[in-house]
């Protein structure tokens, strides 16, 4: 994939990480902001759909078969101001790269997801998240963003200035433009203090409220198979990066958020109300004890802080994110409609980046602001060159 925009001519195959989307598009590589300009450009000539790539890292049908843009090369920091603790940034720098990039200018994310192979960009637009009650999704550290709209124009929005417009394309699913950069709300560079154990998961039931409370990030995996949990705390420290045992560690953030994912799987992710998250667990629980008692992946259950984003999965209420798994070669779908059933019955909200089979007529029951997000859309792109089939049904009906 390094197609100049001139070159970018043969349709070539593209899938992403886990094999679930496969096109055979016309992959275009830009290098700087006035390629993707004659990207878009030449795609509304020719009237083709663009969609774009960070790290293919959705599970989605996000893409298609006319013209990917691949942001691989928009990357880096453009900018730092380490007054206001701000920095802008490539749209396609890659999570695991930012990280060490902003520790050398003394600075950190904030919060992060425990996946660090997507871009800045597709973790934004799709609401990507960490965990931890009093910490919002990674998208709320958005103060700006600068994007290459339908019709070629070059549009900075801020948070200050644009208001509703902004909180609707702060988690946009790439249908406002193409964005190319974005600025960010840093915290001074810190470390984690980790510790990770196995308990059965009546030791979960009976300690995980407490360990929400009194953490910085909770979260645990339970495994059908095994009937047992793997329980994870991180905490700010001020001590210095050290190895305190097998399975604790104090080390820099950028290091300690992520975990390793070499196998590769499909993913489905609701988020519930704060309030249900624990009875939605628990029918989960149960209906995977009963009908999928040797599946090996887990259910992951975290926490998030509410925000007023258009359309983020906490928008508007504190919430509890439910994360369902299947391995990338068995088929997920009698998995995923059974736990998805639950899901919706304790009003559930999926992840943008993560399957689902939710359309438009389902969002406007669970988004006070859905119509207001589809206004914004429209208005930008009013053909609809940033849309596919699946995101027409999704957001537009």
């Amino acid at each position: 994939m390094t197609q100049s925009p001139s070159s970018a001519v043969q349709p070539a195959d593209w899938h992403n990480w886990s094999g679930s989307q496969r096109h055979r598009a016309r992959v275009v590589a830009p290098t700087d902001v006035e390629q993707v300009v004659t990207a878009v450009h030449a795609a509304r000539d020719a009237a083709r759909t663009v969609r774009c790539v960070g790290s293919a890292h959705s599970f989605v049908p996000f893409w298609t078969d006319d013209v990917i843009v691949v942001l691989d090369a928009l990357d880096g920091i453009r900018a730092v101001d380490r007054v206001r603790r701000t920095a802008t940034i490539g749209a396609g720098t890659k999570l695991h790269a930012l990280g060490p990039l902003l520790w050398a200018e003394g600075l950190s994310l904030p919060q992060q997801g425990d996946i660090d192979r997507q871009s800045l960009a597709g973790a934004l637009s799709t609401g990507t998240h960490g965990t931890g009650r009093t910490l919002p999704s990674l998208p709320n550290f958005l103060i700006g963003m600068t994007l290459v709209t339908a019709d070629g124009s070059v549009r900075e929005l801020t948070r200050e200035r644009d208001g509703e417009l902004f909180r609707a394309a702060q988690v946009g699913q790439g249908v406002f433009g193409i964005m190319v950069d974005a600025t960010v709300a840093l915290d001074p560079a810190f470390n984690l203090h980790e510790r990770t154990w196995s308990c059965p998961f009546a030791e979960c039931a009976a300690e995980h409220a407490a360990l929400i409370e009194h953490n910085r990030h909770f979260e645990f995996f339970w495994t059908p198979s095994t009937d047992a949990c793997e329980m994870k705390v991180l905490n700010k420290t001020d001590a210095a990066p050290a190895r305190l045992g097998e399975r604790e560690y104090i080390a820099p953030a950028w290091q300690a958020f992520p975990s390793e994912r070499d196998v590769r799987f499909n993913e489905m992710e609701y988020s519930v109300p704060f309030a249900s998250g624990w009875d939605c667990f628990l029918e989960l629980r149960a209906m995977l004890l009963r009908d999928f008692p040797k599946l090996p992946w887990p259910i992951e259950y975290r926490t998030l802080a509410a925000d007023d984003i258009l359309l983020s999965t906490a928008q508007g209420r504190e919430t509890v994110t439910l994360s369902v798994h299947q391995g990338a070669e068995r088929d997920y779908r009698p998995l995923f409609d059974a736990a998805e059933a639950i899901c919706r019955n304790h009003a559930g909200r999926p992840h943008w980046g993560k399957l689902h089979r939710l359309e438009s007529r389902d969002l406007a029951a669970l988004y006070p602001h859905f119509a207001a997000f589809q206004r914004h859309r429209a208005a930008l792109d009013p053909d609809g060159m940033f849309l596919n089939d699946y995101l027409r049904r999704l957001l537009v009906g």
